[in-house]
């Protein structure tokens, strides 16, 4: 009898393992770099990236932050770069509801595969598509544009002027993760 209680009880606590093992392999597996492979709109127009890279870091055990440093098509030497955090709870990564309303993220593990949708104010509908990549980052403005966003996220966990991102909202922009 006591053996076989002890039998289920390793049984459990195997199968509890190995689904806490398997909760966190999507968080993990999403770090990492990533280079731009294709941006596309519909309806077509210059709205999209000529060039682009996101950098996934762990910031603690359930959030990471996304940098994202791009070229646009039409003007190539504007701004373009963002920021993001996202956290991981109940088995999904959540996006920062602030300022990502018109964004959807999906990644597929196996492909090691991002792709970003983003709603634009005139009705298109931009979709770029990023694949990890291990090349080391050589573009000089993209270089720039990560590093003043590598800052900014450093600024945020040193002095946070918008509040502790543990303590945001992530609730309303679920990144979509292929099983």
């Amino acid at each position: 009898m006591k053996t076989r209680i002890i039998s289920q009880s390793a049984a459990a606590l195997a199968a509890l393992c190995m689904s806490a093992a398997a909760m966190a392999l999507p968080l993990a597996q999403f770090e990492g770099q990533y280079t731009l492979v294709s941006s596309t709109t519909e309806p077509d127009s210059n709205w999209r990236y000529t060039k682009g890279r996101i950098a996934i870091k762990k910031l603690d055990d359930r959030h990471v932050s996304i940098l994202h440093a791009c070229e646009w098509m039409k003007s190539p030497k504007e701004v373009c770069s963002q920021r993001y955090v996202a956290q991981w709870r109940s088995g999904a990564i959540y996006l920062q509801d602030r300022n990502t309303w018109h964004e959807r993220m999906g990644f597929e593990p196996a492909a090691r595969r991002l792709t970003v949708l983003t709603q634009g104010v005139d009705g298109t509908l931009r979709r770029d598509v990023y694949e990890a990549t291990t090349a080391p980052l050589t573009d000089k403005a993209l270089v720039r544009r990560m590093k003043r966003e590598q800052d900014a996220v450093d600024d945020l966990i040193d002095e946070p002027a918008f509040g502790e991102f543990g303590k945001w909202e992530y609730r309303k922009n679920r990144i979509e993760v292929a099983r």
